[in-house]
């Protein structure tokens, strides 16, 4: 078997080089009332990618997507897929619309101290046209609308009920007073 994706002349690719990005277990922190959310380095190394994308003028994939990527570590530590998975988080919207759309990946890990990186080269069969990013992003932001909708529902639920047992218990209390 080929180890790098199959690509033909007439697939949509990109190709970026990219900060290496912070571990997976620092990517996510507690958030009271809203579970994970990413964190500050999270936030700062999206932010990189989506700079590095806009430069190199990067359109994002659609359809399946194909990935050969490189990572190059600052140290001899660290997992390959915790790297992957930050990665491919950070890529969404800029190199495909979601990495959901990922069919293959092909990941190698080296070292350079110097200048810790990734290199990836992606493909698919065409680029997302703007309709289609746009008609993306608005059932993204539906998705955690409506999530944040569920979330506040719960809240009101759980306090509701924690009052009507304290009601309960401070009415037991009283009736069985002399």
């Amino acid at each position: 078997m080929d180890p790098l994706p199959r690509e033909t002349p007439s697939d949509a690719v990109v190709q970026l080089v990219l900060p290496y990005p912070p571990s997976a277990n620092t990517y996510w922190r507690p958030a009271k009332g809203r579970g994970l959310v990413p964190s500050g380095e999270a936030t700062a190394y999206k932010a990189a990618v989506a700079r590095a994308a806009a430069l190199a003028r990067v359109q994002p994939l659609a359809g399946p997507v194909r990935m050969a990527v490189t990572v190059y570590r600052p140290r001899r530590v660290g997992d390959l897929d915790n790297t992957l998975k930050v990665l491919n988080d950070a890529l969404n919207g800029c190199a495909w619309l979601d990495d959901e759309q990922l069919v293959e990946l092909v990941a190698f890990r080296s070292d350079d101290a110097k200048a810790p990186r990734v290199e990836l080269r992606a493909t698919a069969e065409r680029y997302a046209t703007r309709e289609e990013a746009e008609a993306h992003r608005r059932a993204q932001a539906e998705r955690a609308r409506k999530a944040q909708v569920t979330r506040n529902r719960n809240r009101v639920a759980k306090v509701r009920a924690q009052l009507q047992l304290k009601s309960a218990s401070h009415q037991a209390v009283r009736r069985d007073d002399p």
